[in-house]
């Protein structure tokens, strides 16, 4: 797997769910900053033990998008707006991999239906894994081909010096790049995504994943857990 790299940023003082009403009355989620204070993040993914874009797949609740804004960063922007800088209506367009417009003189807004339709599309697209892996190859190149088209993804190439050795690495523009190609690291390498049998949430099997193919639980914690939920049943 080539390595994968993103010099990105986060909030230092993370985000804070905000409603913004609309001129006709309706409310829009947004996620605002807390501050304008910002710290350097670096990320890289060398493997697929533990990708990036399955913490955003996995999100359930509004909290658990901030949280994953608190440690991960925005997806593109950086320079986000607050509500009081905000003038006019927010408008959206969802359902498309395509960056997200939006409205108002201050665009860099991040509206939480809009950051919960790109993790559903992200979920669909790695959970296309499930039967890439079954159909002739050529098929399945012009089938990838197509959704990358469409991701409108940035990457370059560059070189990385990590223990006097050079080493080449793909550079992602923003973190919803890197989480793409995380992705397509994942269709590359064949590996598939499943459901935890215990929590649910979506984990990767096979080569790259530290898992293997046939596994049916996230984690350690899980297999233990849903282990003492079946004891637990025969000791009823």
């Amino acid at each position: 797997m080539i390595p994968i790299r993103l010099n990105w940023q986060r909030h230092t003082d993370g985000f804070q769910l905000r409603d913004f009403r609309q001129s006709n009355g309706s409310t829009v989620k947004i996620a605002e900053p807390r501050s304008r204070r910002t710290d350097a993040l670096l990320h890289e993914a060398i493997n697929l033990e533990d990708p990036v874009v399955l913490r955003l797949v996995n999100c359930e609740t509004d909290a658990d998008y901030i949280t994953f804004l608190d440690r991960y960063g925005t997806l593109e922007q950086k320079d986000i707006s607050t509500t009081d800088e905000i003038i006019g209506d927010l408008t959206y367009t969802l359902g498309s991999f395509h960056k997200p417009r939006s409205g108002g003189t201050a665009a860099n807004v991040i509206i939480l239906n809009v950051l919960r339709d790109r993790a559903l599309s992200l979920e669909g697209l790695i959970k296309e894994t499930l039967w890439t892996g079954r159909v002739d190859t050529a098929y399945r190149v012009r089938f990838l081909n197509e959704l990358m088209d469409h991701a409108e993804v940035k990457v370059h190439p560059c070189f990385v010096h990590a223990a006097d050795r050079m080493r080449f690495a793909l550079q992602a523009a923003t973190l919803f790049d890197f989480m793409v190609m995380e992705v397509t690291a994942a269709h590359e390498a064949e590996a598939v995504a499943t459901s935890c049998e215990h929590c649910h949430r979506v984990f990767l099997t096979g080569p790259l994943t530290g898992r293997r193919s046939h596994a049916k639980y996230c984690s350690d914690r899980c297999r233990v857990a849903a282990m003492r939920a079946r004891n637990a049943v025969k000791g009823d």
